[in-house]
């Protein structure tokens, strides 16, 4: 354990002299709120992920029934003992004769019940609503589970809930191209190494966009003074899902108190700078493994044949491909970081959605001439007459407005949508679009200005 007179010193060394305004506003430790479920008609089904073994010691992940309906994630934990803490001092090189003073520092900082839920309530209360979207949302913790809520896996009384994410359209984020954050910056190493790998230009733009998007993510977690300590590639996608959804997993995190810890990402207390830096390394070293093995092709040739990818990577886009593109209207079911353009790598899973059962080669296409499309983003509203309205990003009503989804419209440049009469045509679209049910529609020029 580090060795301090005074907390304050822990917050300078953790923070190098420049610790954020909210470290100011921990007096205590964070609250964690309790899992209000609206009724108490819930239980735990089946276990994800069963193809892993799980025994009485390991953290299982149950679906979360409401009504027999999957509603939330939760995360349920063993319990960690004095014993195994006084083991984890011991293996510390703590002296015999203070182990046991320590004891309840210990259960509070390596219980990784206590790790995770620490993190929930950290974002909870210092996260900006912007970036909320990043991580999984947060419903409360459980601490006295009754075995009468499992129907399967072993009980346990403490649980995290969370967000019922899924691998599909509606839990997708979609991030901004543009922020009010300065750019994501890359290691020398991982730049030579792409470019020196044989990946078409939207291979290598993609991967840039992997990685910047991953890179905002943890840049989020670690301004709020927390470290991720497990980064690995499947944190930040589910089992068996290509794309990316939320940065999860903090069950070997470190959350910053002004409590000196006893290790921090498994190593001495040191500033978050360093744990930062190697952290973002990582992701970094993850992303070139995968674009060394080219996943981004081999996961699309799963869904279409080899020459129809490769020639969808490769072949020019020459002018008439240019007059081929479209109004492409999306429904994205959780609020982006921002309203601007997508990032190439958040959108591309809603153009796979849309175009799976079309031409197998026009998302590639398309998400290739991203830079040609400009963004609108509405969101539908029911007026007094009960009547469907639209309500675009800049009018006055647009934050007003609750709706569990909102549409994001790509319409190309040479379109010139500002033009009064395109833009109200871009409103009966929306409406119409709304109207279908459908979670996304591609409009031809000619169809549009009919």
């Amino acid at each position: 354990m580090l060795v301090m007179d005074k907390e304050d010193v822990w917050v300078n060394v953790f923070f190098s002299d420049n610790p954020p305004e909210f470290v100011g506003e921990l007096n205590g430790e964070i609250n964690i709120r309790p899992f209000h479920s609206e009724d108490e008609n819930w239980k735990l089904g089946g276990l994800l992920g069963k193809t892993r073994q799980t025994d009485q010691n390991t953290i299982q992940v149950f679906w979360l029934l409401r009504h027999g309906r999957r509603t939330y994630i939760a995360k349920v934990f063993p319990d960690y003992t004095e014993k195994q803490a006084a083991e984890q001092l011991w293996r510390l090189r703590i002296s015999k004769s203070q182990i046991p003073h320590l004891i309840d520092d210990a259960v509070h900082e390596f219980d990784r019940f206590f790790r995770e839920a620490r993190v929930y309530a950290h974002i909870d209360q210092f996260c900006s609503n912007r970036e909320r979207i990043y991580f999984p949302r947060f419903h409360g913790v459980v601490k006295n589970l009754d075995r009468s809520r499992f129907s399967s896996g072993y009980a346990q009384r403490r649980a995290i809930v969370l967000e019922a994410i899924k691998p599909d359209i509606r839990s997708r984020r979609i991030l901004a191209e543009t922020t009010s954050l300065p750019p994501e910056s890359y290691s020398e190493s991982y730049l030579q190494t792409l470019t020196k790998l044989p990946l078409s230009p939207f291979e290598h733009e993609w991967y840039r966009s992997l990685l910047s998007d991953r890179l905002r993510r943890l840049n989020a977690l670690h301004r709020m003074g927390i470290t991720h300590g497990d980064v690995q590639d499947w944190h930040f996608r589910l089992p068996d899902d290509f794309h990316d959804t939320v940065l999860y997993d903090f069950s070997e995190a470190y959350t910053f108190s002004p409590r000196v810890p006893f290790r921090v990402n498994h190593g001495k207390p040191r500033p978050l700078s360093r744990v930062a830096e190697g952290e973002r390394r990582r992701v970094e070293l993850q992303i070139e493994e995968r674009a060394k093995t080219r996943d981004l092709r081999s996961h699309l040739i799963k869904s279409s044949s080899e020459q129809t990818v490769d020639n969808a990577l490769w072949q020019p886009l020459d002018q008439e491909e240019e007059g081929k593109l479209e109004l492409i209207i999306l429904k994205v079911w959780t609020r982006p970081d921002y309203f601007s353009m997508p990032t190439l790598n958040s959108v591309f899973p809603f153009l796979e959605y849309l175009g799976r059962k079309l031409d197998p080669g026009w998302p590639i296409r398309r998400a290739r001439l991203l830079d040609r499309y400009e963004c609108v983003w509405a969101i539908p509203d029911d007026d007094a007459n009960c009547s469907m309205s639209i309500v675009f990003n800049g009018e006055p009503q647009f934050t007003a407005v609750d709706r569990p989804y909102l549409l994001l419209c790509l319409i190309p440049k040479s379109w010139g949508i500002n033009d009064t009469a395109l833009g109200g045509k871009l409103r009966h679209a929306c409406s119409s679009f709304v109207s279908s049910g459908r979670s996304g529609r591609i409009i031809e020029r000619s169809g549009f200005v009919a």
